[in-house]
């Protein structure tokens, strides 16, 4: 049984359940038997029963959660963690106005807000919550591709999709990633399956199509970078829909795929188009009220957007951003010390070694393939082109093609409008948001590799650098030192009657930690954002300069500031500068949790 007939099958519903069940068990049994021939020997045959089996994949996901959890409990945030927390403390109306001033759609924020109904303000339970859409990304490697690929597939994308190092970090972030990555990730499956369901001359059930709708109305509203995903999930399945109801009865499938007989019926091809275009109208409706909302975000992302496209860092950080996290990035110039970045250069030869010797592999694969074409030409009539396009539609090739559709069509859209709207939205922490369909068509390429060492290496090596981030991550998270700028704040603003500052960042973190302390943003951006860092308040206010600030104040104030590095922050320099101002100290702390550096300085305005 080939993928499609397997994702057909899964989709069949009604009265093919039960045989389903069956045909599911028999290729289950199959591939353990495929898995036992190929390495040949009782221990290897033993090996390849283990890795086939349900429980080993079922302790795969228990030990890669286990992993990602060793970085979850701390009572740390950042900046964009603080707006989630701060904004989560407002209600579902509030949000959505509030949220209207912000780059992001908000039903990751009122998820939140739900769980503060329930548990207050808890960065631990929203941080755990944010953490089992990385899970549930992962899970789906043994609820449905497993089904829908085979257990090889389905191992290896739960496997990645656990211990791929970007994952560990935005798993225990207090953001809406990880459950868009997952609801991207739903979509796209649920398209794969309707799409098998009609290349099989079936037609797909109801619930296929009602979780591919949701899924992607979801993705919509969780992330930009969702809507785009969403959009090219749905503008391929759409792309075959029409072509497939397009063809004349009986004749040739899309790419010499397939053959008429196979071909669902006419009325039925249509029908799946008319079923696709009710479900897309219902999701525009409901997107519809956010829709102006995104107008005016965009206007506010053109004009005033912090990401700059920078040349050749963006485009490296789009290729490496998977493996090359910020952590891995600082320990392989030497930031965590030389052992570190000793540890990742053997790791980087070992990549390229594999690397050559997966060109090796290739190549010899290619000149097999070559060879046993050349002896198959003169036996067959069938002419080249029909060949190529047979095997773009083979099972091995397609998937592949469609999974790496969705993610280059999300950084193609994304690099469009970067250009139509003059601000860059082509950031690589966005484009993570599509990559379980990357994972996918990783996967998918892995289990076709015939050598288990390959396999294996590949493995091997990208838990290697996994492990690495994470010991990096867990030290970060839990230094002790992210506390102590924080808490000098909370012991010296008893002193003073007015705390200051122009860098958000630091007061949102400043705010959530400490909301009965209150604070005065310099709002000196353009746009809305004041409207969007409404999520502090009542802890923080806004004013659009140092002037409505000062003026007429009189005693002494806290100046907050932050930078890369322990130069004096800006604000600091800016204001102790203008008469009557009178610097009384100034401390700066080395925050992990940001890699950054955090000042505290005390004024006095005569």
């Amino acid at each position: 049984m080939n993928e499609i007939e397997r994702v057909s099958g899964v989709c069949a519903g009604g009265s093919e359940r039960k045989g389903q069940a069956c045909t599911m068990a028999k290729c289950e049994d199959s591939a353990r038997r495929d898995a036992g021939e190929e390495s040949g020997g009782s221990e290897r045959k033993g090996q390849a029963l283990v890795l086939s089996s349900r429980a080993f994949h079922l302790i795969l996901l228990a030990v890669g959660t286990a992993f990602l959890l060793a970085g979850a409990f701390h009572g740390n945030v950042w900046f964009d963690e603080s707006y989630s927390v701060g904004i989560a403390n407002h209600s579902f109306a509030e949000i959505w106005r509030i949220g209207s001033g912000d780059v992001h759609p908000v039903l990751f924020y009122w998820a939140l807000h739900v769980l503060n109904l329930v548990f207050g303000q808890n960065v631990l339970v929203y941080r755990l919550f944010a953490l089992a859409g990385a899970v549930s990304l992962a899970a789906l490697g043994y609820t449905h591709l497993r089904r829908d690929f085979g257990w090889r597939v389905g191992v290896l994308f739960s496997f990645l999709a656990l211990f791929t190092p970007y994952v560990a970090t935005m798993s225990v972030e207090i953001r809406m990633y990880s459950w868009a990555t997952f609801t991207v990730m739903l979509c796209a499956i649920y398209a794969w399956r309707i799409f098998g369901a009609q290349r099989a001359g079936r037609v797909a059930p109801l619930h296929c199509w009602l979780v591919f709708f949701a899924a992607s109305l979801a993705s919509a509203y969780l992330h930009y970078y969702g809507v785009l995903a969403a959009f090219s999930v749905n503008a391929l399945l759409l792309a075959y829909l029409l072509v497939d109801a397009l063809r004349k009865r009986g004749g040739a499938a899309v790419a010499g795929g397939l053959d008429g007989a196979r071909a669902t019926r006419g009325p039925g091809r249509w029908r799946a188009v008319g079923v696709f275009f009710a479900g897309a109208a219902v999701q525009v409706a409901l997107y519809a009220p956010w829709l102006l909302v995104l107008v005016g975000q965009m206007g506010v992302v053109s004009e005033t957007y912090w990401a700059k496209i920078v040349f050749p860092t963006t485009y490296i950080e789009l290729a490496m951003y998977p493996v090359m996290t910020s952590h891995v990035s600082f320990a392989s110039r030497g930031a965590y010390g030389a052992a570190w970045q000793m540890a990742l250069e053997v790791l980087w030869a070992a990549m390229l070694l594999w690397a050559v010797a997966l060109v090796l592999y290739g190549g010899w694969r290619v000149v097999g393939y070559l060879r046993q074409r050349g002896s198959r030409r003169s036996a067959t009539s069938v002419n080249s082109r029909t060949r190529f396009g047979r095997r773009l539609a083979s099972d091995k090739v397609l998937p592949v093609l469609c999974a790496l559709g969705v993610y280059v069509g999300a950084s193609a859209i994304a690099f469009v409008l970067s250009d139509v709207m003059g601000s860059n939205i082509l950031y690589y922490r966005y484009l993570f948001v599509s990559i379980g369909p990357l994972l996918l068509a990783v996967s998918l390429l892995l289990a076709q590799i015939r050598s288990r060492m390959l396999v294996g290496g590949a493995c091997a090596l990208m838990l290697a650098v996994s492990l690495l981030n994470q010991v990096l991550l867990v030290r970060d998270n839990y230094a002790p030192e992210n506390r102590v700028p924080l808490e000098r704040l909370a012991e010296r603003a008893p002193e003073v009657d007015l705390i200051v500052s122009s860098d958000i960042g630091i007061q949102g973190v400043m705010a959530v930690t400490y909301p009965a302390i209150p604070q005065v943003y310099m709002d000196w951006q353009k746009g809305n954002w004041g409207l969007a860092y409404e999520s502090y308040a009542p802890t923080l206010t806004s004013k659009k300069s140092w002037e409505l600030i000062l003026d007429d104040f009189h005693g002494r104030f806290i100046v907050l500031g932050q930078a890369q590095n322990a130069d004096e922050p800006r604000d600091v320099a800016d204001l102790r500068q203008k008469p009557g101002i009178t610097m009384i100290d100034s401390q700066t702390y080395y925050r992990p949790y940001e890699r950054t550096y955090f000042t505290i300085a005390v004024m006095e305005k005569a």
